[in-house]
């Protein structure tokens, strides 16, 4: 019944997802990560209940960067969930285009990991499981922390996480050789992006087709590092029912 819920509250917001969001307030608060001071963002769903959570992983272009337009927040928490967006660039360092220092690939990750283990612990949340949504940069770091988690446990372990979202991402390569197991992934690629390639998508599909790791792809035509009109629409579609499916 539950699940049922929450797939008839996605079905209910399709037809107001556009590129147009309303721009929502959430609360901000500090974890520590590696002795230092990280922001976090909230966004909660209007109803007060247990809520599950997904954690928003920006991409180079900060906190603030172009994925605030996309309407993914608003698609997110009108569906119920509470969303979290770390500043990890306040543990590991700010990114450039230029940076393939895989040490600060971890040290983000790290960020990632003691993000969760926030996430978890706030009031009216389900700490059962948490989903994870990256852009970009953060496509290359939600796949690695996942990868983290299920194939190399660390020290503190992080909640379980039951599905992660890759958008014009890929996995890190230090990650590749290594992973054993993953959560289901969603794979959303433009098939002219300029800045991560198509092809680090579809070496994505065959690597989880190799571990047997259950995944879902959509390569947008026409589309490049980012979507608009209805290739937008449809991601943000698809990332909800994605969602939907494997955290409840």
């Amino acid at each position: 019944m539950r699940a049922l819920t929450h797939i008839v509250a996605a079905a209910t917001i399709f037809a107001s997802l556009s590129a147009n969001p309303q721009n929502p307030v959430g609360t901000v608060d500090v974890f520590r990560s590696d002795n230092k001071p990280v922001t976090i963002e909230r966004f909660d769903p209007k109803t007060k209940s247990l809520h599950r959570a997904v954690m928003l992983v920006h991409g180079g272009g900060g906190p603030g960067g172009d994925w605030r337009k996309s309407g993914i927040l608003e698609a997110l928490t009108n569906t119920g969930y509470s969303v979290f967006v770390p500043h990890y660039f306040d543990g590991g360092g700010e990114w450039t285009p230029s940076s393939s220092n895989p040490a600060q690939f971890i040290a983000y990750i790290r960020t990632l990991n003691d993000a969760s283990r926030y996430i978890a612990q706030q009031s009216e949340i389900d700490a059962g499981a948490i989903g994870l949504v990256g852009f970009s940069l953060g496509g290359y770091l939600v796949l690695g922390f996942a990868e983290e988690v299920k194939s190399h446990p660390p020290p503190l372990p992080a909640p379980e996480i039951k599905a992660v979202v890759e958008m014009y991402g890929g996995m890190p390569d230090f990650a590749i050789e290594r992973m054993t197991t993953m959560p289901p992934v969603l794979i959303l690629h433009g098939e002219d992006d300029d800045v991560v390639p198509v092809s680090r998508a579809h070496d994505l599909e065959k690597l989880l087709d190799k571990k047997s790791i259950p995944y879902e792809s959509k390569i947008y035509p026409h589309q490049g590092h980012g979507f608009s009109g209805d290739a937008l629409t449809d991601a943000n579609k698809r990332v909800i029912t994605f969602l939907t499916a494997h955290l409840h």
